[in-house]
C-alpha cells in the first residue's frame, strides 16, 4: 500500500515537471493576427488598364488615402485582360501583404488562387469571394441605377414635347459583366416604373477601353431615338460623350459626379464609393484582426451608393424655358429613394455577389 502511494506521488511530480519543461505551443493565428509589424504594410492594387476613368480614379484615391493614414507602402500593377491576369495576381500576392482587385477577370483569378497564398490578405471590390484571407466589398448599385432610370424616363421627350413621342432612353455598357447587367436591370426597372410607356435600349461596347466602338454604339442609341443615355463604358466614355454633345442630348454619369463633363446636360450620376471600399479594406488589413470571409454590401442606406447632381441640374434647367424640364423629377426620385431604403421596393441583383464560398 505504501509503495502505491509513493508511485502516485512520483508520477504526479514527473507530470508537473514535464509540463514546466515542455515548450509553449501558440495557437494557430491568421497572418493579420500576428505580432505588431516592424515594417510598413505592403499593399498592391491591380488594375486592368492605365487609361484614366472615374472608376480607376476612385480606387487610386482610396489607396493614396490609406497610404497616408496607415503608413503603407503602396504600388499599382497593370494586368490587362487575358491569360496573364492570374500570373500577375500570383506575383503580386508573393510580394505584398495586401492585394486589391476590382474588375471581373481579376475577381476570377482571385477566386482560383487565393488559397495558395494563405498569409497574404486580399481585398475584393465589386464582387464577393468568401475565404479566410479575403475581405470583399460589393455594391447594391442597382438601387442607384433604379433612381437614375426613373429620372431619365421622366426627362425624355420633355425638352421638346412632341418631337420625341417614342420616349426612348439608352444605356451604354463597356462589357457584359454581372455588375453591368445588374446596373442595367435596375436602370430599366426604374424607368418602366416611372413611365410605363418608355423604351429602354442598351448597347455593349465589348471593352472598357475601346473609345472608337463606344462612339459608334452611342451613335446607334441616338439613332434609335434616345435623348438620354447612361454612359458606363469606362475609359471609352469620352468618345461616347462627344457623340452626345453633337446631338445636344442628356446623359447619366457613373461612379463619380460627372456634372462638369457636359454642364447643363448631366441629369445625374450613379455614384459608387470604390474609394471608401479600398480604404475600409486597407484599414482592416492594418488592424490586428483582418475581416477575412466578410462580404460588405454598400447601398443607399449606408451611403456606399447614391445618385448625385440632380438638384443642381434641376436648378439650372429651371432658369431656361418654363416647363422644359418637369419639376416633379426631383420629388419623384426622392420618394423612390425613401421606398428603396425602407424596403418598400426590393430589387433583384444580377451581380455575382459571391463567386465562391471558399471555406
Amino acid at each position: 500500500m505504501k509503495m502505491q502511494l509513493h508511485s502516485r506521488h512520483f508520477f504526479f511530480a514527473l507530470s508537473c515537471l514535464l509540463l514546466l519543461l515542455a515548450p509553449l505551443r501558440p495557437a494557430p493565428v491568421n497572418a493579420a493576427d500576428a505580432a505588431p509589424r516592424t515594417a510598413p504594410l505592403r499593399a498592391t492594387l491591380l488594375l486592368e488598364h492605365e487609361q484614366a476613368s472615374p472608376w480607376n480614379d476612385l480606387l487610386l484615391a482610396g489607396l493614396e488615402r490609406a497610404a497616408r493614414d496607415f503608413g503603407m507602402q503602396t504600388s499599382v500593377v497593370y494586368a490587362p485582360k487575358g491569360d496573364g491576369q492570374a500570373e500577375a495576381l500570383r506575383r503580386a500576392a508573393a510580394g505584398a501583404d495586401l492585394v486589391l482587385v476590382a474588375s471581373d477577370g481579376l475577381h476570377e483569378a482571385l477566386r482560383d488562387n487565393a488559397a495558395n497564398f494563405r498569409r497574404t490578405m486580399f481585398g475584393c471590390i465589386d464582387a464577393g469571394v468568401r475565404a479566410p484571407n479575403i475581405m470583399s466589398v460589393t455594391f447594391a448599385d442597382e438601387q442607384a441605377a433604379f433612381l437614375a432610370g426613373a429620372a431619365a424616363a421622366l426627362l425624355t421627350g420633355a425638352r421638346l414635347p412632341g418631337i420625341n413621342d417614342q420616349r426612348v432612353i439608352g444605356w451604354l455598357s463597356g462589357e457584359d459583366t454581372p455588375a453591368m447587367r445588374s446596373l442595367f436591370s435596375g436602370f430599366a426597372e426604374g424607368a418602366q416604373l416611372a413611365a410605363p410607356d418608355v423604351r429602354v435600349v442598351q448597347a455593349v461596347v465589348g471593352s472598357f477601353t475601346d473609345g472608337e466602338t463606344a462612339a459608334a454604339k452611342t451613335e446607334g442609341l441616338l439613332g434609335a431615338g434616345a435623348d438620354v443615355v447612361a454612359l458606363a463604358a469606362g475609359a471609352g466614355n469620352p468618345q461616347a460623350l462627344a457623340e452626345l454633345r453633337g446631338a445636344n442630348a442628356y446623359l447619366v454619369g457613373l461612379d463619380t459626379d460627372q456634372a462638369s463633363a457636359f454642364p447643363g446636360h448631366v441629369l445625374l450620376s450613379i455614384v459608387k464609393r470604390a474609394d471608401k471600399a479600398v480604404y475600409e479594406i486597407a484599414a482592416s488589413a492594418a488592424s490586428p484582426h483582418f475581416r477575412g470571409k466578410e462580404i460588405v454590401v454598400y447601398d443607399l442606406a449606408n451611403g456606399g451608393v447614391d445618385v448625385a447632381g440632380l438638384p443642381a441640374f434641376l436648378a439650372a434647367a429651371g432658369k431656361g424655358a418654363p416647363g422644359s424640364v418637369p419639376e416633379s423629377i426631383g420629388r419623384r426620385v426622392g420618394e423612390l429613394r425613401r421606398e428603396l431604403i425602407n424596403g418598400s421596393i426590393r430589387l433583384h441583383s444580377l451581380r455575382a455577389r459571391t463567386l465562391c464560398d471558399c471555406l
